[in-house]
This record gives structure tokens, C-alpha cells and sequence, in this order.
């Protein structure tokens, strides 16, 4: 089914030819739409704070041709680095959590046409899923945020 007839059939169940328990399935559906929109809106703002994180990682603890613990001691040497990388993959892995949440969600009419419970059982568990992924990826951007912090705090206090 096409999107205009979803739209379609979503219209005709609230506005004519719905039953009472059709028209709370379309608010249903319409809820839980907005909960996928939010979910959509946060992930984009936590990718963003990510890219900010690992280009400056990449760039201090990859690209850069100078070494920030050069003349720091070699306990604080060994923690800067290995701070910097683990920071860097946590920054990484948290944008592979986040990358599936902002997906495009389809299929949901492909099995019957019409608005049934299958239809928001299935929209539900997308929800679901999609909101285990954002907790995963916004724990570790907060992990790496903060592992750039404590990275920032070494070369600068050294």
C-alpha cells in the first residue's frame, strides 16, 4: 500500500466509516507515530553531539602530529591515550546504536489493508526497539563525552 492510501484509509477510519474502536487504533497509531518523531528529533541532536566528539578525538588522538603528554609522565601518558581511544570507540558504537533509530519505518499495511491490532502491535514493538537502541547510544555518547572531558582535563592539568 502506498503512503497516500495509508493516509486514506487513516482518514476514512477516523472521520466516516470508523468505528469507535477504530478511531481510538488511528489516535493509537497517531501516538505512537509522535513517539518515533521524538525519538527521531533526540537522535539527530545526540549524533550531532557525537560528530562534534569524535572529530576532536580523531583529531587529537589520530590526525594530530602533536602529542599532548609529550612531556607529561608516563603514567599520565598511558591514561591519555588509552582515555582517548576508548572515548573514540565509545563515540563510534554510540553512533552505530543511534544510526537504526532515525531508519524509516515501512511495511506496516504491506500484510492487511486497514488499521488493525496487528498493525499497532507491530508499530509498537518498532517503538520499543527503537527506544533500546537510543538508550544504548546516548549511554555511550555520554561515556565518550565524558572520556573527552577527563581527556581534555589530563593535557591540560599535566
Amino acid at each position: 500500500m502506498t503512503s497516500g492510501s495509508q493516509a486514506v484509509v487513516l482518514a476514512r477510519l477516523q472521520a466516516i466509516d470508523g468505528t469507535s474502536a477504530d478511531k481510538a487504533r488511528v489516535v493509537a497509531w497517531d501516538r505512537l507515530f509522535a513517539m518515533l518523531n521524538a525519538l527521531d528529533s533526540k537522535t539527530s541532536a545526540l549524533l550531532r553531539f557525537n560528530a562534534i566528539t569524535v572529530a576532536a578525538l580523531a583529531y587529537i588522538v589520530v590526525v594530530s602530529g602533536v602529542d599532548p603528554f609529550a612531556q607529561a609522565k608516563p603514567l599520565v601518558r598511558t591514561m591519555g591515550i588509552a582515555v582517548g581511544h576508548i572515548s573514540l570507540v565509545l563515540s563510534v558504537a554510540s553512533c552505530g546504536f543511534a544510526f537504526p533509530v532515525i531508519g524509516v519505518a515501512r511495511g506496516f499495511f504491506d500484510a492487511t489493508p486497514g488499521l488493525d491490532d496487528g498493525v499497532l502491535d507491530r508499530l509498537g514493538r518498532l517503538v520499543a526497539q527503537r527506544t533500546r537502541l537510543y538508550l544504548w547510544a546516548w549511554r555511550l555518547a555520554v561515556a565518550g563525552g565524558l572520556g573527552f572531558a577527563v581527556l581534555v582535563a589530563l593535557a591540560t592539568i599535566h
